[in-house]
């Protein structure tokens, strides 16, 4: 298979959708089929030959990972930011919604009264780096070919998006601390009608729309339990899909305790619920994720680095008043 056709075979394919569903064993399409069945006869000559002299698996991780990470939306992170992507060597500034510190006085007709000001504040980005590197054994090529590609760029993408989530929550949730109007204490280890009611009340009061309650999974099925909150048609809604879709109003967004990094630690804030009233400043995306490849013979692998995955996210104090946290014991 010539690097023209190698092309021509992904050129009009989503690679990460195809990876996927071939990860998930679904059913391809004919077009599909003919694709991972030249992709799996290449790359199963590259486990033969130990060579890739066009670097075709980068192209094909590369090509499937910015695809997925700077194409795809993400429903709680496009509520929460203004999404972007900017290029490699660009930088931005962004400004908060105005806030209104303009005074009215009372006065007399022809006077004079002290100058007030909107306060407009400056947000500027906190950037992140992120990086993986990776080998696929030439033998698990020669007996897997293109499965073994798909399985790596499967996981490489799902790595990234859970490692960027992981920094945006640890960093929202290090912004709002104890004594502040958006942080409840809640006295105990379970939510109580008390605090998911004041989350709701808080997010209520502010949101533009429709506000979000976001927990992970035990917290959410513990709302949606409460006694005296549930009517019959709610309790019903608890037996047929575990949770409730929403609080009060506001929709709830369960994250999996399952979800871990590679290293173990969790991807989101164990012993939280954060209600979210609106959008609080940019998340944007620099640049593309970058792919690189070399053979290593001596060990029979092919060495990948994922490098330049860089995003930046900009809040502020007086943005993340958008955020309530209920913090448990």
């Amino acid at each position: 298979m010539t690097n023209i056709e190698i092309a021509e075979a992904i050129k009009d394919t989503n690679m990460y959708e195809l990876a996927c569903k071939t990860n998930a064993e679904l059913d391809l399409t004919d077009s599909e089929k003919v694709t991972v069945s030249q992709l799996d006869a290449y790359f199963k000559k590259v486990g033969e030959r130990g060579a890739d002299p066009e670097h075709e698996i980068a192209a094909f991780v590369k090509k499937a990972i910015n695809e997925e990470i700077y194409n795809a939306p993400d429903e709680l992170l496009d509520y929460l930011f203004n999404r972007d992507n900017i290029g490699e060597f660009d930088d931005f500034e962004g400004v908060t919604d105005p806030k209104n510190t303009l005074v009215a006085y009372e006065t007399a007709k022809g006077a004079n009264v002290k100058r007030s000001f909107l306060d407009i504040g400056v947000l500027k980005p906190a950037w992140f780096n992120l990086q993986i590197e990776s080998d696929i054994s030439y033998k698990d090529l020669r007996k897997n070919g293109w499965k073994s590609v798909a399985v790596l760029t499967e996981n490489a993408v799902a790595a990234f998006k859970n490692k960027m989530f992981k920094i945006i929550f640890d960093k929202i949730d290090a912004g709002i601390t104890s004594g502040a109007e958006n942080f409840i204490t809640v006295g105990g280890s379970a939510m109580t009608q008390a605090a998911a009611d004041a989350v709701a009340l808080y997010v209520n009061d502010r949101a533009d729309g429709n506000g979000v309650i976001v927990g992970k999974s035990a917290y959410i099925q513990q709302m949606s339990k409460l006694n005296g909150f549930a009517s019959d048609e709610m309790k019903n809604e608890v037996h047929r899909t575990g949770r409730l879709g929403s609080y009060d109003g506001c929709e709830m967004f369960p994250i999996s305790s399952a979800k871990k990094l590679g290293d173990g630690s969790a991807v989101f804030p164990d012993k939280r619920v954060y209600g979210i009233a609106g959008q609080i400043g940019s998340l944007s995306m620099k640049g593309e994720t970058s792919v690189y490849e070399t053979m290593d013979n001596n060990n029979e692998s092919v060495h990948l680095k994922f490098a330049d995955f860089t995003f930046g996210v900009a809040f502020n104090k007086d943005t993340l008043e958008k955020v309530v946290k209920a913090e448990l014991a």
